[in-house]
This record gives structure tokens, sequence and C-alpha cells, in this order.
């Protein structure tokens, strides 16, 4: 079913100052980490655009104080933070010398150093102490603020929530696909925490879901932000919930769960950013979320196929992949073992893909994760099998 029209950014009078016709009230669907672009997008917001949040609320929702302050108020940990750093240093700007010397003192175990203004996971890396951070020197001021934050060992999931003027819900739990889930390293993706894929819906304990939903409420009272956006949370070993980031945009766990549950978030995000039907309630909490759901609930995964090396795929090879394309469906993936998406196009010369680079979508339903990561290296496999035969 179309929900609606999409077209292009480049449609649309990038330079243009002042709304105009053709972009007055028009809904900007946010993906991709465009929230870490805040000049581009109040350019975007200055011409009429709608996309579910303000100037002000982006800065709010991409301020490492606020999310502090959010996960406290929630009843959520945060992990010890420093930043923003300085360039070569672990100078903290926002943070005194005592706290940062306090840091050092105490410091034990791994660090993450993270971009700001990253996405992906691409240029996060991970540190064995904060002298190991400082003596790297290696972070890149055009991506940043950098923070260091504490490592958190566990497991990531990211939690979707659709805001209107009158509450918010839980419109999805996905659980992030790990490195040492697979077991052949030569399939694996190029960096170590860059993003792999999802699995859904993930359940939770009851406090869990409802620390969660209060977490929801309290950013979306704080910002204003409509519509749908997503935060990353990490789940420890005694079963503690740490908020890790909040990324104010469509996520990529959003078509796990909208085939899953048949629900158009994605439509239900347009009515609230044009301001249409502001009395229709939002949708229910879906179920297989909790772990007290006595139900049995199909999962979904999807997986990226990163090229293990450098690949030139003729067209007819390309061609292949279009014929295990997914539509969309979820009656396809129950008939085959995987569909594929994201696929290139296709052009006489055929495709090169780098080592390291993006090479298509697998996705795949199954009724247990251990199934799922299975189908999802077989798919992986497979993929690059169509593309290195004749």
């Amino acid at each position: 079913m179309d929900v609606a029209k999409a077209s292009p950014l480049a449609d649309f009078l990038i330079e243009q100052t002042n709304p105009t016709p053709k972009s007055q009230g028009i809904p900007l669907v946010l993906c991709g980490g465009m929230e870490n672009r805040p000049d581009f997008l109040s350019r975007l917001l200055s011409q009429g655009l709608l996309c579910g949040v303000t100037n002000e609320s982006l800065r709010q929702l991409r301020s490492l104080e606020a999310w502090k302050d959010w996960a406290y108020e929630s009843g959520i940990g945060w992990p010890e933070t420093i930043g923003p750093l300085r360039t070569g240093t672990l100078s903290a700007g926002t943070m005194s010398t005592g706290t940062l010397r306090n840091s050092r003192a105490h410091d034990s175990g791994a660090w993450m150093l993270k971009p700001a203004g990253g996405a992906g996971g691409i240029h996060v890396r991970s540190y064995e102490s904060l002298d190991a951070i400082d003596q790297t020197q290696a972070w890149d001021p055009a991506i940043g603020p950098w923070y260091a934050q504490r490592h958190i060992a566990g497991t990531t999931i990211g939690v979707t929530y659709c805001s209107d003027r009158k509450e918010t819900c839980i419109a999805g739990i996905a659980r992030g696909i790990d490195a040492p889930e697979f077991d052949d390293p030569e399939f694996d993706a190029p960096l170590p925490f860059i993003y792999r894929g999802n699995l859904a819906p993930f359940r939770v304990t009851p406090d869990r879901f409802d620390a969660a939903s209060r977490f929801g409420e309290i950013v979306a009272r704080a910002t204003g932000i409509r519509g749908l956006w997503q935060a990353d949370f990490q789940i420890d070993s005694q079963d503690r919930l740490w908020l890790l980031e909040i990324n104010p945009r469509w996520s990529a766990s959003m078509e796990l769960h909208e085939t899953l549950q048949g629900v158009s978030w994605m439509k239900e995000h347009l009515r609230i950013v044009i301001g249409q039907g502001n009395d229709q309630p939002l949708p229910k909490v879906p179920e297989g979320l909790v772990m007290d759901d006595k139900g049995t609930h199909k999962q979904m995964a999807k997986g990226i196929v990163y090229a293990p090396r450098d690949i030139r795929a003729s067209s007819s090879q390309v061609d292949r992949l279009w014929q295990a394309r997914w539509h969309g469906s979820l009656e396809e993936l129950e008939k085959h073992a995987f569909r594929v998406a994201d696929i290139p196009q296709r052009v006489p010369a055929g495709v090169c893909f780098d080592k390291g680079i993006p090479i298509a979508t697998v996705l795949c339903v199954g009724d247990s994760t251990e199934w799922l990561i299975a189908k999802i290296q077989h798919a992986r496999k497979k993929v690059l099998d169509w593309l290195e035969k004749v």
C-alpha cells in the first residue's frame, strides 16, 4: 500500500530561506543521520517543511547533558561520560578538572570514543582506558564534537517511539546484531561497531518496558518532538537499562516493526507531523514486547551484506539479486528462505563494490534468535556467491 508520494530533497530550493508554495507544509522524514546537520535542517524548516522537531528541540535532543538528565529522571542508567573533547586531548570543555582527574583515578574497564555527529556506528572505537584514548589523538574534529563514554557490556536495543500532542507510545523494540554472533569473520562488517542489522521484536521485562516508556514520555514532554523517533539502550548483566543515545528520526528497524505488526507507522508519522487527526489515538502497544506476554510471536531480522573484498559484479549478476527482491510483504519472507532489499541499480557496465562497502540488505523471518542469525549468515553468503559466480 502506498502511503504518500516521496520526493528527493534535491527537488526543493535548498538555498531558499523563506517559505514557498512548493515547500510550505510538506512533511520531511529525517533519516540517515540528518539530525547531525542542524544548519541544513534549519534551512529546510525555514522554508516551511515539517519534520516533527524545531531548531530548539533538535538542539536539546542532541545534547549530552539533556540525555543525562532525562535518563536520571526516568530511573535509567547513564554511563560515565566525558566531553565534549578538544582535538588531540582529553581536556573536557564542559567538565571540571576535578571530574576528569577522578575519572582517571578510577579508570578501569573499556571506554568508548564517539562522535556526537556520527551515525551507524562508523566512527565509534573502543579503548582499554582513558589514557589509551588520549594517546591516539585520532579523532577528526570535522565529525565532532567527540566524547568518551565508559563501556557498558550487554545487549544493545533500539526503542522506537511515536509521540503526538497528548501521548507517547512505544512502536517497537529491536535488538542489534553483534559481531560475535557470526561464526565466519570473512563475512563480517568492516568496522567493529558499524551497523550490522536488527532482530525484532525484542522482549524486555515489565520493569524495563515501564522505564523505557517513562523515558519516552519525559523526552517528548521536554522537547515537544512529534512523530517517530528512537533511542538506543544497553541492557547489562544485571538487567539494568542504560541510555546510549537519542536519534530523532526514522530508524533502520522500522521496516521490521511495520512488516510484523501490519501497522503503517510512516502513515502515523505523517499524520502527526502535518497535524491531521489530532484527536485520533495512537496505535496500541504491539504485543510481544514484554516478557510476561505468553503468546508466541514471529521474529524478523535484517542484515547488511558488506563486500569482504573488492568485487566487480556484472549486470547479469546484479540481475540475480533483483530476482530475489523483497517487495515488502511478510508472506514473501514466510515463503522464501530470505529476500534482498537495497539492491544497486542495473547498469550495462556492471557495479564495482570496494572492500567494506555495503552491497545490499537481506531479510528473513523465524521463530528463534538462533535460527534467524543462522538464516542471515546463509543469506549473506548466498548473495556474495551470486556476485562472484559467472
